[in-house]
């Protein structure tokens, strides 16, 4: 699956909450009332620290197709985090959360760090598959996330 897919699904999952927030919020109100400004600041730092991330990996990784690679990626933020499309997004999404002052979104957190776990084992096996001993030392040296 590509970053985009993966990019997309995250948003429309947060997507589907907001509409469903206030339905949810009648059953089980999880909405953070005390917030105010400033978590709607640390949402907004978040996200802009996420795009910036997104744009730096994005470059770093060039022309590469993140999909399909045919050439390993370890500069830039990839020296950092083997995953780092996935911090970023992850970022975004805790970003929307505190933005929109919704618990909700963070209960749902852990579903999408399962996801994103599985999916980014998923990749690991498949670049081990085709760049062998040199995406092992890689992982070696370098974290899954950060």
């Amino acid at each position: 699956m590509g970053n985009q897919d993966c990019l997309r699904k995250t948003l429309m999952v947060i997507i589907m909450i907001k509409p469903s927030q206030p339905v949810l919020d009648a059953i089980w109100p999880l909405t953070v009332e005390w917030g105010g400004h400033w978590l709607t600041a640390v949402g907004v730092v978040l996200a802009l620290m996420a795009v910036a991330l997104m744009v730096w990996a994005t470059a770093a990784a060039g022309r590469v197709k993140l999909a399909e690679p045919d050439k390993l990626v370890t500069s830039g933020p990839y020296g950092m985090s083997r995953h780092p499309m996935y911090v970023s997004w992850t970022l975004v999404y805790l970003g929307v959360a505190a933005v929109l002052s919704s618990w909700w979104l963070l209960m749902l957190l852990p579903v999408l760090a399962v996801w994103i776990h599985w999916e980014s084992s998923r990749e690991e096996e498949r670049m081990v598959a085709t760049f062998g001993s040199a995406y092992q030392e890689y992982q070696a040296r370098v974290r899954r996330y950060m």
